[in-house]
C-alpha cells in the first residue's frame, strides 16, 4: 500500500487515524483491518428483505448508462471566448505557444483586499454593447454583468458558427419549433461591485429568471435553458446536460457559456482567475450534412461526485466511464473501465493505444487563466481544441515545449484520430503525497489530509464541492477538399448581390471595415469542411446572406471579384453614410422607419423575393432590401458554397451609468 492509497483510505472513512500514521512511519503491518460488517440477523427486519434482482444493465460500449453522456457523437460548431490578456481565441492560442504566463495586478477601479497580489483578470468587465441586442440603457443596466459579458461571447459564437441568421431560424425541433437552441449557461457565485460605478455583479432576486433563461430571452432561442452551478466543473456540467438534451432531440443545437469574474475583495486571492466562453454543438451527422464547420467532436462525457469519499479516485472511475461510452476500450480495461478495480487510472500507454495524447484539466491552464472557477472547464476545453485543430501538443506541466502531435496508429496499421480528455477538477499532481509526507512527517500529513477539504475558499469555487466531469474530444473527421475551381477567371462570372447589416451606423462601418482587412489578406476567409483555402466572392456573400442576423443599418453592394469588394467596403468604412461611401455601395438607416414594410411576412412578398433571386434581379433586391424587407429569408440555408468562417461584427463596448431614465442613454452613434 502506497503513500497515496493510505491517504486517500484515511480520507474515505476506511482506514483509523493512528493506522494511517503507523503504515506512514512503517511501524504497523501493511494490511489495515477489515471493515467488519454487521451479519443480516442483526439489521432490521425491513433491512432483511432480499434484494431485487437488477434489471439488465447496458450492453458495454451502447452508449448507454447512467451519468454518462454517451452514443451520438456531437459537434463543436461555433467556439469564442475571452481569457486574461487574451481578446480572443486567437490571441490564446498565440499565449499557450508562447508559454505566457497572464497574470497581471488587479485593474484599476477594483478593491481588494490585498494590495500587490496578482491575478488573472478580464479588462472592461464594465462594459457593454446595448446596441447589439436593441437595449435600452436601463433595460441593460438591469442585466448582471456576468450576463452582459455572457450574452456577447454567445452572440459571437452564433456568428462564428453561422447561425445568427436566416439558419438560426431553421434549426427546428422535432414538433417544428424554429430557433431550438438550448441555453446552458455556468456562472461563477455573485456579489461585489465596482466601486464608484454602481455596477453590481449580484444574484438575481428569485423572481427574476435565472442567467440561462434571460440569455434565452435575449437571443430569442426556444429550447431548454437551465444554469447551473458544480463550483469549477460548471462548464463542463452544462455542457454534460446539453449533450444529453441534444441526444433525447430535446433541441436542434445548444448553446453552453460560462463566466467568471472576482470583482468582491472576497472572491480575490493570488492566482484568481476570470473569464468568458461559450460554444454551440450540434449532433455531428447534422452538422456534416449542413456543411458547418467542425472544430471539434465530443465523443462522450462522464460526471459524477464522490459522496463522501476521497475525491482522488473519482477521476480514474470518470475517465473509464467516458471512455467505455465512447466506445474506446484501451489495452488493459474491461468493459466499464480498468479491469484492476473502479478507483484505478486507465494507464497513459492504455490512453496513447486509443488515440488519446492529452488531457487538459484545471492544473494545464492554470499559467493562462488562473483559478478560474466557473469558467476553467471551457479554458480547457478551448485549449483542447485549438491543439486537436492545429496537430501541436501545447506545453504544460508533464511537457517543457510544444510539439508537433503525430497520430497514434492502431496494431493493424490504421492511423487513429486525434483525442484528447478534458476534465475537471482532472487528475491529482502526481508525487506529491510522499514529498508531503518527507517534509512534515507522516502524523502531519494524516492531518493535513483530514482538513484538506477543498474548501479553503471563501468564495467556494475552487473545486471543493467534488463534482467531477471527463469529456472525450476527438479531432474534426477529415473531409475531402473540394476541386478547384474551373469557371471563368475572375471578374467575368456573374455578379453577386452582398448585404450586410448592424446596429448602428457606426457599427456598420466598423464591421465593413474588419471585412474588408480580412479579405485583402490572401490567407483570410479560409475554406470549412475542405472548402477552398482562399475566399471565395460566391462563398462570402451567401455566408452574410444566411449566417448573420438582419439588422436595421444596412448596405448593399453588387461586385464581381472578392479585391472589388474589399476595396468596396474600405471605402464605405472611411467614408460611411448614404450618399457618401464609393460608388456603388449603397446604405440606410431604418432605425428611424415605424416599422417593417406592409409587404414584409406576407407568403405573396415572399414568393415574389424568391422569384427575384431565381431571375437574378440584383437591382430590384438591393431596394428591397434598404426599404426594410428582409430579402434573405428565402434564401436555402443548405446546402450552398463551400462556407467561409467570416470576421465577427463588430462590437462596440461602452461603460453604462446606473439607474438611467427612460429611453436611450445619448451615446453617440
Amino acid at each position: 500500500m502506497d503513500t497515496r492509497e493510505i491517504l486517500t483510505r484515511f480520507k474515505g472513512g476506511t482506514l483509523r487515524r493512528e493506522h494511517a500514521v503507523a503504515l506512514l512511519a512503517g511501524t504497523s503491518p501493511v494490511v489495515a483491518p477489515p471493515v467488519v460488517a454487521l451479519p443480516v440477523a442483526a439489521l432490521p427486519a425491513a433491512d432483511r428483505e432480499p434484494l431485487p434482482t437488477p434489471a439488465p444493465g447496458p450492453v458495454p460500449g451502447d452508449g448507454a448508462g447512467p451519468g454518462t453522456g454517451a452514443g451520438m457523437p456531437c459537434a463543436v460548431v461555433g467556439i469564442q471566448g475571452r481569457f486574461p490578456q487574451a481578446g480572443d481565441l486567437e490571441a490564446f492560442w498565440r499565449n499557450g505557444l508562447q508559454g505566457r504566463i497572464a497574470e497581471a495586478a488587479l485593474p484599476g477601479g477594483r478593491r481588494s483586499a490585498c494590495a500587490g497580489w496578482r491575478g488573472h483578470f478580464l479588462d472592461g468587465v464594465e462594459e457593454f454593447d446595448p446596441d447589439l441586442f436593441g437595449l435600452g440603457a436601463r433595460e441593460a443596466a438591469g442585466l448582471d454583468l456576468r450576463e452582459r459579458l455572457l450574452a456577447q461571447s454567445a452572440w459571437q459564437t452564433l456568428e462564428s458558427a453561422g447561425y445568427a441568421g436566416a439558419r438560426l431560424e431553421r434549426l427546428t425541433a422535432c414538433d417544428g419549433t424554429a430557433r431550438s437552441v438550448g441555453v446552458y449557461a455556468a456562472l461563477g457565485p455573485a456579489g461585489g461591485a465596482l466601486p464608484g460605478t454602481g455596477h453590481r455583479h449580484t444574484a438575481p432576486p428569485d423572481s427574476r429568471p435565472g442567467p440561462a433563461a434571460r440569455l434565452s430571452r435575449l437571443l430569442d432561442l426556444r429550447g431548454p435553458s437551465l444554469s447551473v452551478d458544480s463550483g469549477d466543473s460548471s462548464f463542463l456540467t452544462a455542457l454534460h446536460l446539453a449533450l444529453g438534451a441534444l441526444r433525447a432531440g430535446e433541441c436542434a443545437a445548444a448553446l453552453v457559456g460560462a463566466v467568471e469574474l472576482r470583482l468582491h475583495p472576497a472572491c480575490q486571492r493570488p492566482g484568481a482567475g476570470e473569464g468568458v466562453a461559450a460554444v454551440l454543438l450540434k449532433p455531428l451527422a447534422a452538422a456534416r450534412a449542413d456543411g458547418d464547420r467542425v472544430h471539434a467532436v465530443i465523443r462522450s462525457s462522464a460526471v459524477g461526485h464522490p459522496g463522501r469519499a476521497a475525491p482522488g479516485p473519482q477521476h480514474g472511475r470518470l475517465v473509464g466511464r467516458a471512455l467505455a461510452a465512447a466506445g474506446l476500450r484501451p489495452p488493459g480495461t474491461g468493459p466499464q473501465g480498468p479491469d484492476s478495480g473502479p478507483q484505478s487510472e486507465v494507464p497513459d500507454a492504455g490512453l496513447e493505444a486509443v488515440g488519446v495524447a492529452l488531457e487538459e484539466s484545471s492544473r494545464t491552464v492554470a499559467a493562462l487563466v488562473g483559478d478560474a472557477g466557473a469558467v476553467t472547464g471551457a479554458a480547457a476545453l478551448v485549449r483542447a481544441v485549438g491543439q486537436l485543430r492545429h496537430a501541436v501538443l501545447l506545453a504544460g506541466p508533464d511537457r517543457p515545449a510544444p510539439a508537433a502531435w503525430e497520430p497514434a496508429r492502431s496494431d493493424d496499421g490504421t492511423v487513429l484520430p486525434r483525442r484528447a480528455l478534458v476534465s475537471v477538477p482532472g487528475p491529482a499532481a502526481p508525487a506529491s503525497s510522499t514529498d508531503a509526507v518527507d517534509a512534515v512527517g507522516p502524523a502531519d500529513a494524516v492531518d493535513a489530509a483530514d482538513t484538506a477539504d477543498g474548501t479553503d475558499g471563501v468564495d467556494g469555487t475552487d473545486g471543493g464541492e467534488g463534482v467531477g466531469v471527463v469529456l472525450v474530444v476527438e479531432e474534426a473527421p477529415a473531409v475531402p477538399r473540394a476541386p478547384a475551381r474551373t469557371g471563368p477567371p475572375p471578374g467575368t462570372g456573374p455578379a453577386e448581390l452582398v448585404l450586410l447589416s448592424a446596429a448602428t451606423p457606426a457599427h456598420l462601418a466598423a464591421t465593413a471595415g474588419r471585412l474588408a482587412a480580412r479579405l485583402s489578406d490572401d490567407g483570410g476567409g479560409g475554406g470549412r469542411d475542405g472548402g477552398p483555402a482562399g475566399p471565395d466572392l460566391a462563398a462570402v456573400a451567401h455566408e452574410l446572406r444566411l449566417g448573420r442576423a438582419v439588422l436595421r443599418c444596412r448596405l448593399a453592394v453588387t461586385v464581381r471579384t472578392v479585391a472589388e469588394l474589399a476595396d468596396a467596403l474600405a471605402g464605405f468604412a472611411a467614408h460611411p453614410g448614404p450618399g457618401a461611401g464609393p460608388a456603388g455601395v449603397r446604405s440606410a438607416d431604418l432605425r428611424t422607419a415605424a416599422g417593417p414594410p406592409l409587404i414584409e411576412g406576407l407568403e405573396e412578398t415572399r414568393a415574389y423575393v424568391a422569384a427575384l433571386w431565381q431571375g437574378g434581379r440584383l437591382e430590384q433586391l438591393t431596394r428591397l432590401w434598404l426599404a426594410g424587407v428582409d430579402v434573405c429569408a428565402v434564401l436555402p440555408a443548405h446546402p450552398g458554397p463551400a462556407a467561409v468562417e467570416l470576421p465577427a461584427t463588430v462590437l462596440r463596448p461602452r461603460p453604462l451609468e446606473p439607474g438611467p431614465g427612460p429611453g436611450t442613454d445619448g451615446a453617440p452613434q
